[in-house]
């Protein structure tokens, strides 16, 4: 906002995302700057499991916040700003795989000292960075990242919809063959009961995978 008043840290933390974008479309550097704080290490952890690779992640994750810069006159007050930015960071990192034409395996070798497995903010036990290393393993692409914006990122099925731009029917059919994969896998080992399998939706979705 030209020629208005800065606003002060504790001015900026109490805005909502929303009203920071909003700010920030009406040329706020500053609220632009507060989402930016806000939203960079989580999006970074998702890189970081979408790549395997923290230096691509963190590549990936200026390029987000460059295109979100960039096309902020876009954003509308409806949408809901995690999950702008996710479905900008998820395609970027779609578009990383078809260049690198591989996609390798998460690894917390790849972390910086000190920088947090992205598995570890789901669970805190070794049990599950195991069931998610195995996800990454034997599941499709689609049903990890659907999995992943579901149990980690904690989105609704609307949510993860709009960021994979896929509809909420197949978003659930990913959800429901991702959960049930790893369950064959896992026998007779049990499935944390988030992870577990729920009734399938109703219908089938060619290519589901």
């Amino acid at each position: 906002m030209a020629g208005s008043k800065p606003l002060s840290p504790d001015e900026l933390s109490a805005l909502s995302d929303e009203e920071l974008a909003c700010r920030a479309q009406a040329g706020s550097s500053a609220c632009f700057g507060e989402l930016v704080s806000r939203h960079e290490n989580r999006l970074l952890r998702f890189l970081v499991r979408r790549t395997g690779h923290v230096q691509d992640a963190e590549d990936l994750l200026q390029e987000t916040f460059a295109r979100a810069y960039q096309r902020i006159q876009l954003y509308k007050p409806a949408w809901k700003v995690t999950t702008w930015l996710f479905t900008i960071a998820s395609r970027l990192a779609c578009s990383h795989f078809r260049k690198s034409k591989e996609q390798l395996l998460p690894s917390s070798r790849n972390l910086r000292p000190g920088q947090t497995d992205p598995a570890e903010i789901v669970s805190g036990r070794e049990e599950k960075e195991n069931l998610w290393a195995l996800a990454a393993e034997v599941l499709s692409e689609n049903q990890h990242l659907a999995l992943w914006l579901r149990y980690a990122e904690e989105m609704s099925v609307k949510e993860i919809s709009q960021v994979m731009d896929k509809t909420q029917t197949h978003v659930k059919v990913l959800l429901f063959r991702g959960r049930s994969c790893l369950a064959r896998k896992l026998r007779p080992v049990e499935v944390p009961d988030r992870l577990a399998g729920a009734p399938c939706p109703a219908g089938r979705i060619k290519g589901g995978r």
